[in-house]
This record gives structure tokens, C-alpha cells and sequence, in this order.
């Protein structure tokens, strides 16, 4: 029981890391497009037909997602994914999760198409795979690894 609370504060605890990191790296934005004493974005959150909670999301005065969604799995409580966007594409850091909570992939977006390190886990926390996208292409050079760290060679 111990254990699981633990983890529990630590996926939490990496939440928020991610989202003050994600939210730290959306420059280049302007200034002018927040409200006069910093207000907060609108908030959207979309429901399946059985009422569970599908994502949340900040939108920008034209009505685009801005900024961090957050997308749940169909008990509509475990995290699925946290992707950063800009006026509607997606732009910047993307976190999937495995439905437990660990990190599945971690990749970032550049005008809405993949671009740079893509790493992808094992639900045990060790790194399955990572593999360099530019511009939305998949670049020679990926490298898978065992469970135990070991590359393996094709």
C-alpha cells in the first residue's frame, strides 16, 4: 500500500514537472494574446456518450487549442497523453502513457508533424526504442533495446 502511494505522488510529481517544462517552452508566443492581468485560458472539456471525461484543453481567443491537451482513457481518469499546441497544431513536447501511468513515448512536434528524438518504454520504464523524425519523416538510424538495455542489432 505504501509502494502505491508513492507512485502515485511520483507520476503526479511528474505531471506537474512536465507541464511547468511544457509550459516553459512555448516561446516565440506573444505577449498580447493573454488577458490584462494574465488571465487564465478557457478551459475546454469534452465527454464521452457515457458521460466519462475524453480531454481537457486550453483554447486561444479564435477558439484553438493552445497549449497542453490532456486526453484520458476511456475510464476517463488515467492520463493517455499530454500534447502541447500552438493556435491548433501540434507544436512542442507529447507524452503518451501507458493506462498505469508510465511513460510510453516521448516525442516533440514542429508544425504539427514529428520532429527530432522520439523515445519510446517498456511499462517497466526501460527504453524500448528511440528513433529521429524531421519534418514528419522517420530518419535511418533507429536503435530497439531489450528489456535488459542491450541493443539489438537487425
Amino acid at each position: 500500500m505504501k509502494r502505491e502511494g508513492t507512485r502515485t505522488l511520483l507520476v503526479g510529481l511528474l505531471g506537474l514537472v512536465t507541464l511547468l517544462w511544457i509550459g516553459s517552452c512555448r516561446s516565440g508566443k506573444e505577449s498580447g494574446n493573454e488577458g490584462p492581468a494574465g488571465d487564465e485560458p478557457e478551459m475546454v472539456k469534452r465527454y464521452r456518450d457515457d458521460g466519462t471525461l475524453s480531454s481537457v484543453n486550453p483554447v486561444d481567443e479564435d477558439g484553438y487549442v493552445d497549449g497542453v491537451k490532456v486526453n484520458y482513457y476511456e475510464d476517463g481518469k488515467s492520463v493517455h497523453s499530454k500534447v502541447t499546441y500552438e493556435h491548433g497544431r501540434k507544436q512542442g513536447p507529447a507524452i503518451w502513457y501507458y493506462k498505469t501511468g508510465e511513460v510510453y513515448e516521448h516525442t516533440g512536434f514542429r508544425y504539427g508533424k514529428k520532429d527530432g528524438l522520439t523515445r519510446r518504454y517498456y511499462q517497466s520504464g526501460e527504453l524500448m526504442e528511440e528513433m529521429t523524425f524531421k519534418d514528419g519523416e522517420e530518419l535511418p538510424g533507429k536503435k530497439r533495446y531489450r528489456r535488459d538495455g542491450t541493443l539489438i542489432t537487425e
